[in-house]
């Protein structure tokens, strides 16, 4: 028999489209540490950006379709507006992993310290994380609407925002932490190269808020 969840939706749920887009957020989000290795070692990185534009066309292929569903849905779990919402931050952080790329490929930094470069590696990682926990989250947004919101499914839930709100946390304190290192450095680089970094870094650290901010939502809905 089929879930009753199936039953509600036309032809795919709308929970399980946004697992969907939210496993091209990750895809993209996953070539960020191998984007900034590769940076720093002098390749050519122009390539990443294709492969994230295909995962930014699939995304918009789902996201046609959630809209098309919520057009003709007479009711719902949770509002269209908020559904919306969360596709809306979902694709910001492909939107800024892109970005990411295009942007490093305008400057090649020149006499970057050891230890800069790896805490901007440091720092790619907690982003990867983040990206990979609101994943996680919007997996069990589905899980939580097909058990008609049970407390277990949404105690699981709740974990993981905790776990998003201490990553983003540590994303932002090592931005700042690399924010003041190359600041200190100013009469040692090119004082354009520090402003450049820090601009990466500060960019990096938006793509953790958007994944922040598709958790706050979730966490609104369950609610």
């Amino acid at each position: 028999m089929k879930r009753f969840i199936d039953r509600l939706f036309p032809e795919i749920s709308p929970t399980k489209l946004l697992s969907k887009h939210a496993d091209y957020c990750f895809q993209a989000s996953k070539l960020i540490p191998e984007i900034i290795s590769s940076y720093f070692q002098g390749k050519d990185i122009l390539s990443f950006s294709e492969k994230i534009d295909e995962y930014e066309s699939e995304a918009d292929t789902i996201k046609v379709k959630l809209r098309e569903i919520y057009t003709k849905l007479r009711w719902s779990y949770f509002d269209r507006i908020d559904a919306l919402e969360i596709i809306h931050n979902q694709d910001a952080i492909i939107d800024a992993v892109d970005d990411f790329v295009k942007v490093l490929t305008m400057n090649k930094v020149e006499n970057c310290p050891e230890k800069i470069q790896e805490k901007i590696k440091k720092l790619g990682n907690f982003v990867l994380e983040s990206i990979k926990l609101m994943k996680s989250s919007v997996d069990e947004l589905k899980f939580v609407v097909e058990s008609d919101f049970a407390p277990e499914e949404i105690s699981k839930e709740d974990d993981i925002t905790y776990s998003v709100e201490a990553d983003e946390s540590s994303t932002d304190s090592l931005g700042i932490e690399i924010g003041k290192a190359l600041f200190e450095l100013k009469s040692e680089m090119n004082p354009v190269d520090i402003i450049f970094l820090n601009n990466i870094v500060i960019l990096l650290m938006k793509i953790s808020d958007k994944a922040e901010n598709v958790v706050e939502r979730i966490r609104m809905i369950i609610r």
